[in-house]
């Protein structure tokens, strides 16, 4: 008896070094395959002259399923994009890779949501086309269980005026010059839930001094630890605390404020975020 209880416990000794080893290996790989995705947004902050455009990306784990980013498309226009990959973990990671290979390139050939006019300069394609594109190619070639909500739009520096698709992700806020905050939008289906799903394309115009915020729902579902979550008005509330502060500054104090809410716990959900701000023509 003896023996065999020496046995058994050489080989559980055993079985745990080895998936310890094992654990090991994949943790080193998750760290790698995090450094990979965080890759994917190379620049968190752009200066367009007129306008300025910040980014926020935070993994709840090593990998997660949100992508943001920005792509010029003119002298006059530039578009952004934010998406939330159903799911967590290595999955969703590899779908917004994909993803940002359909969207992070400056010309046509290289850009969904780039075209070309007759005279070959680049111009917008309609958001809303370009989510039916990613529609047909989910439910069609990719052959995956997943989906994504999404808000594409493009910008231009000169007017003001933005042009986006929303497509199932959470309302984008608008903050007025005297500092108040208001949602717009029409909601929208996923992309790659419903096949022949239609979109739309809506247009709001802001002024010199407003800004314009584009968040995942980890954001809006952060939990105080009490069963509640920040919900809409206390993402208003947030944004309007924090209406002198700009850029990547307003992204810190931001984050800062949600482990406050979230009494320093592990964020359960991916947190990212795009700020587009309109300083006007006047700065040119």
């Amino acid at each position: 008896m003896q023996r065999e209880l020496s046995a058994k416990n050489e080989l559980v000794t055993s079985t745990l070094q080895e998936i310890s080893g094992l654990y090991d290996s994949l943790d080193r790989d998750l760290v790698e395959a995090r450094k990979l995705q965080q890759s994917l947004v190379k620049d968190r902050f752009k200066d367009f002259d007129t306008a300025q455009v910040s980014l926020l990306l935070r993994p709840s784990g090593h990998v997660g399923g949100d992508l943001v980013g920005f792509f010029p498309i003119n002298d006059n226009q530039f578009g952004v994009f934010s998406i939330d990959v159903s799911g967590h973990g290595v999955a969703s990671a590899l779908m917004t890779a994909r993803l940002a290979a359909y969207l992070t390139g400056s010309t046509s050939d290289q850009n969904l949501a780039i075209t070309q006019s007759e005279d070959g300069t680049h111009i917008a394609k309609s958001p809303a086309e370009v989510a039916k594109a990613l529609n047909t190619l989910m439910l069609k070639e990719m052959e995956t269980d997943l989906y994504f909500t999404m808000i594409l739009g493009h910008f231009d520096r000169t007017n003001g005026k933005f042009v986006m698709t929303q497509c199932g992700h959470p309302h984008p806020a608008i903050q007025r010059k005297e500092g108040t905050v208001e949602y717009f939008g029409v909601g929208g289906l996923p992309v790659g839930l419903i096949p022949d799903a239609s979109f739309d394309d809506f247009e709001i115009q802001i002024s010199t001094g407003e800004r314009i915020i584009l968040l995942s729902d980890g954001v809006t579902e952060c939990p105080d630890g009490a069963n509640g979550m920040l919900g809409e008005d206390g993402l208003i509330a947030l944004i309007e605390n924090n209406a002198d502060l700009t850029g990547s500054a307003f992204f810190d104090t931001m984050l800062w404020d949600l482990n406050n809410f979230n009494n320093d716990k592990d964020f359960p959900d991916d947190i990212s975020a795009i700020l587009l701000e309109y300083t006007g023509p006047s700065t040119q």
